[in-house]
């Protein structure tokens, strides 16, 4: 491993069980240097090798998942959209049938550290939910978002 690798521990390599998926919420940096979510999820397979992908189906752009946190075919054997039913290679993350058939699973680069599944590679964000008062925000946005409800 090279010392310049930045990491991002994502869980417990043992928080995921043998032939199953978690999914993670995260924020990614764009081009801009903007924070975008970024929604992914990690398959630890039978064999123990840990996978990850953005949790986005090539066809729509929308969650793999509906809810249920389910991303596996009935027979296990496949990712699957739970939309509209695309099946995609577990270790690939090639489609193989399905409206997107032919398109990938956008990858994310795990690495196991000291017990922890890491992502590396990619431009994650540490969400902060309030800015430090102290530096300066030239770009900070003071407007709040307000809800109304009726009497």
């Amino acid at each position: 491993m090279q010392d310049d690798i930045d990491l991002f521990v994502i869980c417990d390599a043992g928080g995921i069980p043998r032939g199953g998926a978690a999914s993670f919420s995260l924020s990614r940096q764009n081009d801009e240097g903007e924070s975008r979510p970024f929604p992914i999820l990690i398959i630890r397979t039978d064999d123990d090798v840990y996978v990850g992908y953005a949790n986005i189906c090539p066809h729509n752009r929308l969650w793999l998942n509906i809810g249920d946190n389910e991303f596996f075919s009935g027979d296990h054997n496949f990712l699957e959209c739970g939309r509209h039913g695309a099946r995609f290679d577990i270790l690939s993350g090639q489609c193989v049938t399905g409206p997107c058939s032919g398109a990938r699973l956008e990858p994310v680069p795990l690495m196991l550290s000291e017990g922890e599944v890491c992502a590396y590679g990619v431009k994650l964000v540490e969400d902060s939910p309030y800015p430090d008062p102290f530096s300066d925000y030239a770009d900070y946005d003071e407007t709040m978002e307000i809800m109304i409800h009726p009497d």
